[in-house]
């Protein structure tokens, strides 16, 4: 038993590509992990000040679009990708259960401000049944070597540092030069700290990550000290609420001196597609292809988020 289990989350955006990222998520990981699951979040998201989901998310639309997400959930599934999916409904009586146990009964809603999924992260939590999970949002793009797995890298080092309650490779492609590097590490919003492998850092990112649950357990609930007054303030005005997971993970786990490890190791990095163009949607066979040889634009060298103009003149070139 390796203890740990990996777990993707899906919902109707990621309809275009999840057949193509999650066998290559998976594929990075099966040797090393127990279980895979999938979280498919049913819920559309609530109305709040940023997000009107009549207008983002309009009905029988969406309700179309939760249906097919499932239906290729159960396809991966049956392809041997996933072992198990958990469907997370309106209704469903966990979001009561995680509510109280992770929020104290304040924040009961699905989503945070932005119509971005929140609940979905925490069922994943809930429902893991080994002491550590790899975490990947559906969209991302991961670079590993051959022969090397990034959690594994993780853990190990996560095990050696009391602080460490995640861990996760780089969120871009390094730079060619230990200069440039430097540069960027200068430039972090957060404060960084360098620990055997990588860095320590107090920002919890949510795309790609690796928790330790027995020690992310020990700061729940996630709402306490003062920030449950600026959650509930920002609840009864009606200003940036309910706030992002990452957010809470920040000021409850990073708030009180728990880090994540960022690994120094260049043979793992992921990527983040921000807009999901057609553009992109037809270029993402290509991108992944060449993602998982380690190529990429010199320009998204240090940068997370994918270029799409960028990629076109790269893929010309090659």
């Amino acid at each position: 038993m390796h203890e740990v289990t990996l777990q993707i989350n899906l919902s109707q955006g990621d309809i275009p590509y999840a057949r193509l990222t999650v066998p290559a998520l998976v594929g990075a990981h099966r040797a090393n992990v127990d279980e895979k699951i999938a979280v498919v979040d049913c819920c559309r998201p609530q109305k709040t000040q940023i997000i009107d989901p009549d207008r983002r998310f309009p009905e029988p639309e969406f309700n179309i679009r939760v249906k097919q997400i499932c239906t290729i959930a159960e396809e991966l599934k049956k392809e041997g990708y996933l072992d198990r999916i958990i469907y997370l409904w309106p209704d469903d009586p966990l979001l009561k259960t995680i509510s109280r146990k992770f929020m104290r009964n304040i924040i009961k809603e699905t989503h945070d401000c932005w119509g971005i999924a929140l609940m979905q992260y925490i069922v994943a939590l809930e429902s893991c049944a080994t002491r550590y999970i790899i975490h990947y949002d559906g969209d991302m793009l991961l670079y590993q070597a051959s022969g090397y797995d990034w959690s594994v890298e993780a853990k190990r080092l996560m095990e050696k540092e009391p602080l460490a309650v995640a861990g996760s490779p780089r969120s871009s492609p390094p730079f060619g030069s230990e200069k440039e590097e430097l540069e960027a590490l200068k430039k972090c919003e957060v404060p960084i700290a360098p620990t055997e492998g990588g860095w320590l850092v107090s920002w919890f990112g949510t795309r790609c990550i690796l928790l330790d649950l027995y020690k992310f357990n020990r700061y729940l609930p996630l709402l306490k000290g003062r920030y449950v007054i600026e959650v509930l303030t920002r609840k009864y005005l009606k200003r940036s609420y309910p706030p992002s997971f990452e957010l809470l993970m920040f000021y409850r786990i990073g708030g009180c001196g728990g880090r994540r490890i960022t690994l120094g190791s260049r043979k793992a990095w992921t990527l983040h597609p921000p807009y999901k163009s057609d553009g992109f949607l037809k270029l993402l066979p290509r991108i992944l292809q060449t993602v998982r040889r380690g190529d990429v634009p010199e320009a998204q060298r240090g940068r997370e988020n994918i270029n799409l103009s960028d990629w076109k003149n790269f893929l010309q070139d090659s």
